[in-house]
């Protein structure tokens, strides 16, 4: 059941993604695309989580964005990303290498160049170093974020990527020890 749930949802954004890309191609005044690339600090996050105070993992990510004006102040923002999240516990190292499909809305605050991006993604977990039990191949959760704009075509964006799936340490159920990860990321982009 669970599987299935998170399927439908991947399958949701990409339709949504496909359709609104598809859309917006006959109105290019309206959209244009970018790149941009960072790294970010990623942990474990949630209640009967493990602890470990050298917990932090330092990862890439990166990918590929239309930002589509909806209006003068808010743009949808439909993304493909890479990004490399995990987490350190005694002596092991998880990393996990997501491809993320994010779906943004990009909100102006004023005429600073200051804005915010939030909005949910779908990801797909196809290699990871060190298979945890249930860690499922597709998942998703939600993105927050801040950005000043460089200039009219580079930016900087400061982002917090919260994980919905919590992955147990074990198959064993009556074991509360899990993780989510969940990152805090900076990036620079740029607007063609």
């Amino acid at each position: 059941m669970k599987k299935s749930f998170t399927a439908q949802i991947f399958k949701v954004f990409i339709v949504g993604l496909l359709i609104t890309l598809t859309h917006t191609t006959f109105s290019q005044s309206n959209i244009r695309f970018g790149i941009r690339g960072g790294a970010h600090a990623g942990t474990q996050w949630g209640r009967n989580i493990i602890y470990n105070p050298q917990g932090t993992l330092v990862g890439f990510e990166g990918g590929v964005f239309a930002n589509i004006a909806l209006s003068e102040d808010i743009s949808l923002c439909p993304e493909i990303a890479f990004s490399q999240k995990g987490f350190k516990i005694d002596t092991s190292q998880i990393t996990s290498n997501y491809i993320e499909v994010p779906l943004l809305l990009k909100i102006n605050m004023g005429d600073e160049g200051l804005y915010t991006v939030i909005g949910p993604y779908a990801s797909y977990l196809p290699t990871v170093n060190d298979k945890v039990y249930n860690e499922e191949a597709l998942g998703w959760g939600g993105i927050l974020g801040f950005g000043v704009k460089l200039g009219e075509n580079a930016f900087i964006e400061g982002r917090y990527n919260f994980s919905a799936n919590i992955w147990r340490l074990s198959n064993d159920v009556t074991n509360p020890y899990g993780f989510r990860n969940t990152t805090i990321g900076l990036s620079l982009g740029y607007l063609f």
